[in-house]
């Protein structure tokens, strides 16, 4: 055993001494879509609801949802939080992280491009604002562009939690396409970042998952295992659960809704990073491995 042990661990550190390897690397989660979903909606508009699909308050709408997405933005304007909710667009798009998945520790939200689907004539934009953009002008709120970063734990005792910060700008039908209609500054997601092997009963034995708006009255791991494992690519590697809400920074006159309003958001996504940091991965895993099995044999 130990022999088998040193063998992994010299794999591992050859690996790390890769020339031009660094170990936080730019990760792109694309946005779950799996075709069963398809004109589907979490819950019915201007209601309550638990902001997730598959579940037992889901809503059928002709039309809606062709992408079959899992990622759902949700427009509040009474600012009720949980409450009525107008509008719900169906999200893809993809966010990219520079981030060690391995180790975890901070992360950079470098990228965010999301896709809103209203209906067959109307879409919203969901864009990362970063310093000297537009919206960082000044003249859309506090929104300054900075910041965009966050932490990873990556482990089954600290809930492989993820947490960020960022700025972005909202771009919806009512203000007219192609413009700037609300801003967030300093939007908060919460979440997980899970590796996709953990997404077994085991793996769910060893942490604890939940959505963390807290909307969700079920039992969201359940949930992961039954509706979302079995449907992600098989290349997939890791899994992003992510919801946030928050008040705008700003918002345009002909929107229809105030500073006063909330923007929420359940964004479901999956990786599937280079080649390079899925050999780390492994080979930290089974030496991981290795050494829980040799304690015990001590």
């Amino acid at each position: 055993m130990k022999k088998k042990n040193l063998v992994l661990a010299i794999v591992l550190a050859a690996l790390l001494g890769l020339q031009g390897y660094a170990l936080a690397t730019s990760v792109e989660f694309q946005l779950f879509t799996p075709a069963y979903n398809a004109g589907k909606l979490p819950q019915e508009p201007q209601t309550t609801g638990d902001y997730l699909p598959q579940t037992g308050d889901d809503y059928e709408l002709t039309g809606s949802n062709p992408s079959g997405c899992f990622s759902f933005n949700f427009m509040n304007p009474t600012g009720v939080s949980g409450g009525y909710a107008k509008g719900i667009h169906s999200m893809t798009g993809s966010v990219t992280l520079d981030i060690d998945l391995q180790a975890g520790g901070t992360l950079d939200v470098s990228s965010l491009a999301f896709d809103g689907y209203i209906s067959s004539t109307q879409f919203s934009i969901q864009r990362i604002v970063q310093p000297g953009d537009s919206a960082a002008g000044g003249s859309h709120g506090s929104t300054d562009g900075l910041g965009n970063n966050g932490t990873y734990n990556a482990s089954a005792g600290s809930n492989w939690a993820f947490q960020a910060n960022f700025d972005w700008y909202y771009d919806v039908p009512a203000g007219g396409m192609g413009g700037i209609d609300m801003t967030f500054d300093d939007y908060q997601w919460n979440g997980f970042i899970i590796p996709v092997s953990e997404l077994t009963t085991t793996g769910m034995a060893a942490t604890i998952l939940d959505d963390s708006l807290g909307y969700f009255n079920g039992n969201l791991e359940q949930w992961l295992l039954n509706k979302v494992a079995p449907q992600l690519p098989v290349e997939a590697a890791y899994l992003l659960f992510a919801q946030g809400q928050a008040n705008p920074a700003w918002t345009g006159q002909q929107v229809g809704m105030t500073t006063s309003g909330l923007v929420g958001e359940t964004v479901i996504g999956y990786a599937v990073p280079e080649p390079v940091t899925m050999m780390l991965l492994a080979a930290g895993l089974c030496c991981a491995r290795g050494f829980r099995l040799s304690k015990k044999s001590i």
